[in-house]
Formats: C-alpha cells, structure tokens, sequence
C-alpha cells in the first residue's frame, strides 16, 4: 500500500516537473526569439546617385566612432549603376555581414567577409554591420563606374574616437 501511495505520488510529481521544464524552455526561446543578439546597430544612411540622375554620395562625408557598432544602409535611387568604393575603410573596420537587400527592403542574401566595394544596381540596398577599429582620416570615398568620380561621386570618411 505505501508503494501504491509513492508510486502515484511520484508520477504527478514527475509530470508536474515536466510540464515546467518544457514550459521554461518554451519561454525561454520566445525570449531569445524577440531579442535581438548583440549589441543594437547605430544606421547611418548614404544614397549612391540621386533619382534625378545627380552623381554623388549623400551624405558624401562620413564620421564614424571607435567602440560603436554601425549598420550602414547604402541605397542607389538612381537609374544607373553605382559603386560605393573605399578600399581603406576595409583596412579600418571589422566587418560582421553586409545583407542585401530587394526592392521590398526584405534580406535575400548575406555576405560575410572583407569589404572593398559594392557595386549597387538601381533600387537596391545593402546593409553593411561593422565595428570600426583604427583611426582614419580623410579615407577615400568614390564610384569606380567610367567617368562616375570625375563628375563627382567621391566622398571622405573619417574614423575617430577611442576604443571602449
């Protein structure tokens, strides 16, 4: 009899302790499913080319901190192609991923590695995520497409600040 009392006992018991297991896990992954891993990304805007067929950069002239973590959306309103070129800005900052994007702002494809530049089709955006690393001052900015940085498509960018 005081095996039968145990026994029903200790069968409750246990689905009770399995009911909260798998109640925590599920909270718990909902938790992680709505936050976002990482730190939050400072977005900084630049446009490649303007809709009315202007070549430039806007912003063409880019600050960007040490110790910060940016999420760099580059778009090309125009008609033509664009690059977004800084072959030193490469050497200056650690990159996590560039995400491409369509013309719905959805992610299609991520790239992962070194950046040197990006070659824009018009209406696209890409989304850059770096940490910047080492100072630089005046680093080149410019569009590589024939004739494109002669009629002005050039920009500097400027990393300062310490690292945290």
């Amino acid at each position: 009899m005081l095996f039968f009392i145990f026994h029903n006992f200790a069968k409750k018991t246990m689905k009770k302790v399995i009911l909260f297991v798998v109640s925590l896990m599920l909270a718990t992954s909902l938790a992680y499913a709505k936050k976002p891993h990482g730190p939050k990304a400072i977005e900084v805007k630049v446009s490649v080319g303007t809709q009315d067929g202007k070549m430039q950069f806007i912003p063409n002239n880019l600050t960007f901190k040490r110790g910060n973590y940016y999420k760099l959306v580059i778009t090309n309103p125009s008609s033509v192609d664009h690059y977004f070129t800084s072959d030193a800005l490469a050497t200056h900052v650690f990159t996590r991923k560039v995400e491409v994007m369509d013309s719905k702002g959805e992610t299609i494809a991520e790239i992962h590695g070194s950046i040197h530049d990006m070659e824009l089709k018009p209406g696209v955006s890409v989304a850059w995520y770096f940490f910047p690393m080492t100072k630089g001052k005046n680093l080149k900015l410019y569009c590589h497409k024939k004739g494109h940085e002669a009629h002005g498509m050039v920009g500097t960018i400027d990393i300062v600040g310490s690292l945290k």
